[in-house]
């Protein structure tokens, strides 16, 4: 029998799968697995405040789930580990019922 994953993984994946329980973060992670964006860019493909993109972002932060880096008065962010979208796609394959 495989030994189980210590809790604290299991706390750790809860975590992490509450913060990808939100579309526009889904959609954020989604058009960054193509390219690194600055926030104004987001704004523009998600239809939302540039507050509410930064709160997005910033979850995500904190999260490990994407990192920034400035060039200028610009924010630019990317996918800290492109494999993370791989369990969005699943799931969102599962939603719309494709297999």
């Amino acid at each position: 029998m495989k030994r189980p994953l210590p809790r604290s993984a299991y706390e750790k994946n809860a975590v992490t799968y509450k913060i990808l329980a939100n579309s526009k973060r889904l959609e954020i992670l989604n058009l960054l697995r193509e390219q690194e964006m600055p926030v104004e860019s987001l704004v523009k493909e998600l239809g939302i405040t540039k507050a509410n993109v930064s709160q997005h972002l910033a979850m995500l932060r904190h999260a490990k789930l994407v990192t920034v880096h400035r060039i200028g008065l610009n924010a630019f962010y990317n996918i800290i580990d492109p494999r993370i979208v791989e369990p969005c796609r699943i799931l969102h394959k599962l939603s719309v019922g494709v297999r």
